[in-house]
């Protein structure tokens, strides 16, 4: 197997066509069988924490093992006080033990096995929730929180490997299959050991490579003593940490022979990468497919030459099954993981079997359900999917089915829109879907033109397919007006109409700036970036912003802005991009813009950037942008794209309020957010009806 193995699947004509030749093959990591070769990896939820394992946690995994998968691993259990963050599981209280019993046999009845990651954040983490001092290899900050550590002394490293055996022991009490020690990679606290990119020690834990391995070894140790010879033990380890000075593939091809020699490790999860590069910890839509699967093949044929008996699984952007079923026909791991893919839709596995892929809900690599919210405290989400941590709601087997179906018009093709229509047909109502322009799609439409956020196109080809499959009767290029409800006389409106994009905002930026606050604005050649992008949207209208081109965020700070100055950009015209904050792009989640600034700050990057800035004056050609107290002035500009907040478009609601006795609003026509809030308010407005 080559470094250059592209596992990208081909669009096929019909995808239930595909022979799955290994990914339904059973095998075992130890003594541990397992029924197929499909996992998840453990992934923050923020559904339990403390010392309560909820309903809701419990729903979620076994939701997944009624899908079909051979192997769930669970986010990790916090194995110390001084790790403790906000979302974590005190894996050190045995209060923990009857709740994670109650998980385990919920899982184990579906047919799925489960096994627990037992985690030290390390430097990864704050003081804010343990106030405690922050443990690390070496007095060196961590790259995302900016705190400085403490070096930690021969006895806080003792404390600490006792920790992961308690833990471990907690988690075979608690009815799971096997321990995952979290974890050699990533920047968490054994990562930061074994790489000189964290260790800067010159004791007997730092300097050599078997000195920075130490800890691990006594870790392994600990915990085969804790647990015993038959309980799986694994281990998460990087294939490369693409950081300064940090450790390459060849490295750790050496890093695991040294693991898979000790015969304490049944399996390896290979992953890559630190929080200097997040976009290898979480790689979304702008990283290419199963990225890590060649050098986890490497990985893989260190630990067969070393230990043949040692598991080795891979990760990173698998998100469909015949591509899984690739990686393991190229011999790059005995195990894939497609865990973004189980947020998304939990039962890949058994449509995979049944040859049902055309139904399967295929993450797009967002991370905007999933990880953003994590990241801000919140519980996951996915954007595809409702029933995504509302699994007792709207989980597989939920939705009532009328005995007296209702005719229900659905305005409005967007996502909203579409899912509304989707569901409320599923629940035997009769749906018409009418949308005014030609195309469905909505928004989602422009976004796909964004440099590398094509896969957005997923979520309308995937709603596309459940309308046809649910016989809605779509009707394209119809205003539906108060009249065309009269004489449709529905016995429910659906309201999906969207939003539009002002040219010049009120409250331009959110500092309360108006057109009329800047001089010569009528006079500005002024677009939008839905009208910039629609060159290539069939049915949009377009129109040629010129050649020097001025894009303008007015705050939202999301990928509108940035991604329309790139896109420009990438059509060689002259663009320069404005924007109030000083993060382009501020408000994406660290992995997504870790990418996304690594291509603006590079030396390639044909955008020119101003941040803390905002039109002052227009001198048509000329604008004058206010920047910090000072004034930069742009020449010959031939358009100002404007790319930021819309505003709902619900001309329908008021009119109808008296003339229909049941009528939803759902998505931007409620107010203008994201695809996530479409779809899922699509979902229940439907099941509402």
């Amino acid at each position: 197997m080559q470094d250059d193995t592209d596992f990208a699947i081909l669009q096929d004509d019909d995808p239930n066509d595909y022979e799955f030749q290994k990914l339904f093959e059973p095998t075992s990591i130890g003594e541990l069988d397992l029924r197929n070769r499909l996992m998840m990896t453990g992934h923050t939820t923020n559904y339990a924490r403390g010392a309560e394992i909820t309903d809701t946690l419990i729903d979620y995994y076994v939701e997944r093992g009624e899908g079909g998968i051979g192997l769930i691993v669970m986010a990790y259990l916090a194995n110390h006080p001084s790790t403790v963050s906000g979302s974590a599981i005190h894996g050190w209280d045995d209060d923990i033990v009857p709740g994670l019993r109650r998980l385990t046999d919920a899982v184990h009845e579906t047919g799925a096995k489960i096994i627990c990651q037992n985690l030290h954040y390390g430097r990864q983490i704050t003081s804010l929730v343990s106030e405690q001092p922050v443990l690390s290899s070496s007095d060196v900050p961590g790259p995302v929180n900016r705190e400085m550590p403490r070096q930690m002394t021969r006895d806080e490293i003792s404390e600490i490997v006792e920790a992961y055996a308690n833990t471990a022991a907690i988690v075979q009490r608690g009815g799971f299959d096997g321990v995952e020690i979290h974890s050699g990679y990533g920047g968490y606290l054994l990562s930061q050991f074994l790489s000189p990119y964290a260790n800067e020690r010159s004791d007997e834990y730092g300097g050599s490579l078997e000195n920075r391995l130490r800890i691990v070894y006594e870790t392994l140790d600990a915990v085969r003593d804790a647990v015993g010879e038959e309980f799986v033990v694994g281990l998460q380890v990087n294939a490369t940490d693409d950081a300064p000075h940090g450790m390459g593939v060849e490295e750790y091809e050496g890093v695991a022979r040294r693991l898979a020699a000790t015969d304490q490790v049944d399996y390896l999860v290979v992953k890559a990468g630190t929080y200097e590069k997040q976009d290898y910890i979480v790689p979304d839509m702008q990283r290419e497919r199963a990225l890590l699967a060649p050098m986890a093949g490497r990985i893989r044929n260190a630990v067969r030459e070393e230990n043949p008996d040692v598991t080795v699984a891979t990760t990173g952007r698998i998100t469909d099954p015949r591509t899984a079923d690739r990686v393991l026909r190229e011999d790059a791991a005995d195990l894939v993981s497609m865990t973004r893919g189980h947020i998304a839709d939990p039962h890949v596995a058994r449509k995979a079997k049944e040859g049902r892929l055309d139904e399967l809900i295929e993450c797009m690599g967002c991370n905007q359900g999933c990880i953003s919210r994590i990241y801000d405290g919140a519980a996951c989400r996915c954007v595809l999917n409702p029933a995504t941590g509302f699994e007792d709601e709207l989980g597989a087997g939920t939705l009532d089915v009328a005995d007296d179906g209702k005719d229900v018009l659905v305005v409005g093709g967007g996502p909203a829109g579409m899912k509304a229509a989707e569901v409320a047909s599923r629940a035997g109502h009769d749906v018409t879907l009418c949308e005014r322009d030609d195309r469905l799609g909505g928004q989602v439409r422009f976004a796909t033109e964004v440099p590398k956020k094509d896969e957005f196109e997923k979520s309308i080809l995937w709603l596309r397919e459940a309308l046809d499959r649910e016989d809605v009767t779509v009707r394209t290029g119809v205003e539906v007006t108060p009249g065309y409800v009269e004489d449709a006389s529905p016995d429910a409106v659906v309201l999906a109409t969207g939003s539009a994009q002002p040219t010049f905002p009120r409250g331009y930026h959110g500092l309360g700036v108006r057109e009329e606050d800047v001089p010569g604005w009528e006079d500005a050649t002024v677009l939008t970036s839905v009208e910039v992008l629609a060159d290539e949207v069939e049915g949009a209208r377009y129109r040629d912003p010129g050649e020097r081109v001025l894009v303008v965020d007015d705050g939202e700070h999301h990928w509108k802005g940035i991604g329309t100055a790139k896109y420009l950009a990438e059509e060689g015209r002259s663009v320069h991009f404005a924007q109030p904050g000083g993060d382009p792009g501020g408000d994406l989640t660290g992995p997504t813009k870790a990418k996304l600034h690594r291509d603006l700050f590079s030396t390639e990057n044909p955008v020119e950037i101003h941040t803390f800035a905002t039109v002052d004056e227009v001198r048509w050609p000329e604008v004058v942008l206010e920047r910090r107290g000072r004034a930069v002035r742009l020449e010959n500009v031939d358009s100002i794209v404007l790319a930021g907040f819309h505003r709902a478009v619900n001309p329908l609601e008021e009119p109808l309020r008296d003339a229909v006795s049941e009528m939803a609003v759902v998505g931007d026509a409620m107010a203008p957010r994201t695809i996530k809030e479409a779809i899922h308010e699509g979902e229940r407005a439907a099941r509402d009806l």
